[in-house]
């Protein structure tokens, strides 16, 4: 079973910031996942909801803001990261500090563009770009709820790796037919999960393609709630044809690297600006 942290190590820190996915790399995890909106001046910028209320001191659409703007929100920290706050990461600060451990040790970044509420135009091509300038290319599964988003991806470079998501199996498995994805990403409790195991889906499966599972808030919350997180019998999701998981608790799968995460440092002339984010 392939672990994924599920925007970081979001039960321990606050999800999708820095603090997160620095807590993330300590662990043998296959891959961190993350999501990206649009700011209103077109930088992307890494955060799961359309609006800012529920994870920073903000209010408002991440698309009516300016990368200035969002970048003075304050997000609560874990105390242990020895920050006063956390701010929202742009995407070009996520990949220059990951790129270094991508190329070390193979780490992965699932990008889901969050473009199936609000249809950001210029989404795909822009995330492209800021991949290709970083070299990441190999490192990089790109996934959404929005199929024609997967679709575009595959138009603008056939190359690239892509997942469709979706709640149910046999969404994903009919989307999969028709276009050729890397990795089909179902709800962990999807009803109709036993599709997996059916011959109709031998010839999904046999292509190789990979099964990463998700789940709800309910079952996994988020940093700061102290509730009890459900921790996953791996044998029983490996005979249900699951191939990866995502989890906000990468901790309790995975055993911690050999090089700890102060050794893991920015590509050589690289800095980044607290304020904009930008290098």
């Amino acid at each position: 079973m392939e672990i994924w942290a599920h925007r970081g190590c979001s039960y321990k820190y606050p999800e999708n910031t820095l603090s997160s996915f620095w807590e993330a790399c300590r662990y043998e995890i296959t891959g961190i996942e993350l999501d990206i909106q649009l700011s209103k001046d077109g930088e992307l910028m890494v955060i799961h909801d359309e609006k800012v209320d529920r994870t920073t001191d903000g209010s408002g659409f991440v698309k009516d803001m300016t990368l200035r703007e969002l970048k003075r929100l304050k997000i609560q920290p874990n105390e242990q990261a020895g920050k006063v706050y956390e701010t929202i990461p742009t995407m070009r600060e996520v990949l220059a500090m990951l790129a270094p451990l991508c190329r070390r040790e193979g780490l992965l970044i699932n990008i889901e563009l969050k473009n199936s509420v609000i249809r950001y135009g210029g989404m795909e091509q822009k995330i492209l770009d800021l991949v290709k300038e970083y070299d990441l290319g190999p490192y990089i599964v790109y996934s959404s709820f929005n199929p024609d988003s997967i679709r575009l991806l595959k138009e603008l470079n056939p190359d690239v790796r892509v997942a469709i998501l979706s709640g149910s199996v046999s969404d994903c498995l009919e989307f999969a037919r028709q276009v050729p994805v890397e990795a089909i990403h179902p709800f962990i409790r999807a009803e109709d999960m036993e599709l997996l195991a059916e011959r109709e889906c031998t010839d999904i499966i046999e292509r190789g393609i990979r099964v990463r599972a998700w789940n709800l808030r309910t079952w996994e919350p988020f940093f700061p709630e102290n509730r009890e997180i459900e921790i996953q019998d791996i044998e029983k999701l490996k005979k249900a044809g699951i191939t990866d998981i995502f989890t906000n608790t990468p901790e309790s799968y995975v055993s911690l690297r050999k090089v700890p995460t102060k050794q893991i440092l920015l590509e050589k002339g690289k800095s980044i600006r607290e304020d904009t984010g930008y290098i």
